[in-house]
């Protein structure tokens, strides 16, 4: 049985994502996969902030408690945004990629042949040498 690491694209039209899977060669592309490595999100999407929960909980009423680390009432009572290049740089946008790490080697190591947009993706995080 030749296994291959391919994309499987889930998601709406015009709104893809892909999930990194092993997968039998002959396969069709959203057939069950035989495990899940990873995301892929080609679409640029903004970075998360990681004040946005605590900033929503207290817009509603809810106060931090004095066990709350102390960076975060100095990082939400600075302004967001204060200029243009701040403003720039908080809407900057990135493509998300998560994937298990010691679970594509396994694959690789076992002889599992990545697809072309799979290798692709894997040289450019020096996972994989073409």
């Amino acid at each position: 049985m030749v296994v291959r690491i391919r994309l499987a694209r889930h998601g709406s039209r015009n709104n893809p994502f892909y999930h990194l899977v092993a997968i039998r060669d002959k396969a069709a592309r959203d057939a069950r996969p035989i495990e899940k490595l990873g995301e892929y999100d080609p679409i640029p999407r903004p970075k998360e902030n990681a004040n946005q929960p605590v900033q929503a909980w207290q817009q509603v009423g809810v106060s931090l408690t004095e066990s709350a680390p102390s960076f975060r009432k100095s990082d939400l009572d600075k302004p967001i945004l204060s200029s243009g290049l701040e403003k720039f740089d908080a809407t900057k946008l990135e493509k998300r990629i998560e994937w298990n790490v010691n679970r594509i080697h396994h694959w690789l190591s076992v002889g599992a042949q990545p697809s072309k947009p799979v290798a692709r993706l894997l040289d450019r995080v020096s996972i994989l040498m073409l």
